[in-house]
């Protein structure tokens, strides 16, 4: 018998799913004939003759209590129950832009953002002055890596409502991410000057006054969010990776205590345990720091659940793209107009020195460092590269496409540093596509790499293979592979330098650098600490002070627990 009902259940769900409520409802009446006590079938057929009641004219709206309800089933996590009968409210009353809102919202939820910006783009249509739906519209371009087109979504909705926090704080969080610290100061300022107590600016405020050299200012931010919010994990974890903790530290006791809400959610133990770990480590504790690293690294890979087979196959892919010789530019004399700065390229995995050599390189005064720049892969990716063979057009849309993401920067100088790590994934479509752009491949000991890798909390979802000590010293020897690759098929185009060599033998190594890239000598390069620009990741600190030796080294605090990744990476 049940078998049966859930079946007819099931049928009716699909129907009304598809809109088909006149179908839907008649299955729920025939299942309440036979058993009409069956509250599953009662409540859906309630739910379901709400939907029909309303709809009494075209373009009559939902009811209050419909949308009450689906916010309510959004808010409890219900997403594909809130999606089921947001979509069939949006069929019924296709004019409601509340609706079509927070469809957006939905599917930005489900990992679906392409749908989120057709939802969020027809609440708009719908009602062109709904502010919150141009903010949720940046917020998903955003995602998508789109930032021009995130920062104008931003800007309308700031046009409609001038007043409106949120959008100064996601235009600033936006302009950081185009290399604009600058302007993000102002939109963060703006947000605070509306809402004092808004603690996610204060912490925005605070990373971009510690990517500016500002680590003083940045502590009084953080602190000011954890006035507003004691309880507010992510702030404790970018306080501690600006200070130095000191034995008796409040700040531990109170990360300690919210750790130990049974009710805490996955996200802000995650940041507990990464603050913990760097605490204890400056302290000296280093068995507590590594137990807090392990759990937080084990609670961000059940986040994230990555898989090494996806990376070994991506990496199979691409070298199967050039299998048959690397495509060349059709007209490359016709395209020289787009290449009026030199791009260089500072590549290799995560934590191994790049933003050392992106700062030294960026003291010359005819080099500009743009950090860690989205452009390449979705440059890449918006080709539909995958195939065995790849055709000059595609080669020629990577060239436009990066190109005009520099050109956006607006910057006088000559060269611009791109130091995005993954980059690496797609030396060969620099090659083909932008031929003459230095490629700088940093290499560190693999034992400091994979261990700096693991320690670090990255902020993007796409380091997936840091959290774990297998996954991250096998994606480190497929690293290895694909730069042999690389190499292999593209000799004496690739720069390689030693993160190690260049500690120990700065002017020597750093000479040779700018010699290679084509660009004379300037004394002030060795000075670099001294070179007033924003650095936007964990290194900001080190690179602020003289060249020093040993950091290759600290990875042997831990190796009493670190025996299994040593083995693996032996010979690496």
């Amino acid at each position: 018998m049940t078998l049966s009902v859930d079946k007819f259940l099931r049928k009716a769900k699909s129907h009304a799913k598809k809109g088909e409520i006149d179908l839907a409802v008649q299955i729920l009446k025939d299942i309440l004939d036979r058993y009409p006590k069956n509250k599953q079938a009662i409540e859906r057929l309630k739910s379901l003759q709400q939907l029909t009641e309303a709809y009494v004219a075209p373009g009559a709206g939902p009811s209050r209590q419909q949308l009450v309800e689906l916010t309510a089933l959004y808010k409890e996590g219900k997403l594909k129950d809130c999606l089921a009968q947001g979509e069939v409210l949006a069929k019924r009353f296709p004019n409601e832009p509340i609706t079509a809102n927070l469809l957006g919202a939905v599917y930005v939820a489900l990992g679906r953002p392409k749908q989120a910006v057709a939802s969020y783009t027809r609440a708009i249509q719908i009602k062109f002055d709904f502010a919150e739906a141009h903010n949720n519209l940046g917020d998903v371009r955003k995602i998508l890596g789109e930032f021009e087109e995130a920062v104008a979504s931003y800007q309308r909705a700031l046009q409609i409502k001038p007043d409106f926090d949120v959008a100064h704080n996601n235009l600033g969080e936006v302009l950081i991410d185009m290399g604009q610290p600058d302007r993000a100061l102002s939109s963060f300022a703006k947000a605070l000057q509306i809402q004092p107590n808004f603690a996610d600016s204060h912490i925005n405020l605070g990373t971009t006054l510690n990517s500016l050299g500002k680590p003083d200012e940045a502590i009084a931010s953080y602190n000011r969010a954890l006035q507003i919010n004691p309880a507010f994990a992510k702030a404790h974890r970018f306080l501690s990776t600006v200070k130095t903790f000191q034995d008796g530290d409040p700040q531990i006791d109170l990360m300690l205590q919210l750790l130990e809400r049974k009710s805490l959610p996955k996200e802000d133990r995650i940041h507990l345990n990464f603050g913990l770990a760097k605490a204890h480590e400056d302290i000296n504790d280093y068995d507590k720091a590594f137990s807090y690293f392990i759990e937080g690294n084990r609670l961000c890979k059940e986040e994230l659940n990555y898989k090494t087979a996806s990376t070994r196959a991506l990496f199979a892919k691409i070298k199967a793209a050039f299998s048959s010789g690397t495509p060349v530019l059709r007209n490359l004399e016709g395209l020289a107009s787009d290449n009026r700065q030199q791009p260089i390229f500072i590549l290799g995995m995560p934590r191994s020195g790049a933003t050392l050599v992106e700062q030294i390189l960026a003291s010359h005064s005819q080099v500009y460092g743009a950090g860690e720049l989205v452009l390449l892969g979705p440059s890449v990716s918006a080709t539909e590269w995958i195939s065995a063979q790849l055709s000059s057009d595609q080669i020629q849309s990577i060239r436009r496409s990066y190109f005009s993401g520099l050109e956006r920067l607006r910057v006088p100088e000559l060269y611009i540093t791109d130091k995005m790590p993954v980059n690496f994934w797609w030396i060969g479509f620099i090659i083909a596509a932008l031929p003459g752009a230095s490629i700088i491949h940093v290499k560190r000991d693999a034992r400091a790499t994979c261990w700096s890798n693991f320690k670090h909390y990255f902020s993007r979802k796409g380091n997936g293979y840091a959290y774990d000590f297998q996954d991250v010293s096998e994606y480190y020897k497929m690293y290895i592979d694909l730069m042999a690759f690389w190499q292999k098929l593209f000799p004496g185009q690739i720069y390689d330098l030693e993160y190690e060599a260049l500690t120990e033998h700065q002017e020597d190594e750093s000479r040779k650098l700018f010699k290679h890239v084509g660009l004379n000598w300037e004394d002030q390069c060795l000075e670099f600490y001294k070179t007033e620009r924003a650095i936007q990741t964990a290194s900001v600190m080190q690179v602020r002070r003289e060249m020093y030796q040993g950091s290759s080294n600290q990875w042997k605090k831990y190796e009493e627990y670190l025996g299994p990744m040593v083995k693996s990476l032996r010979g690496f």
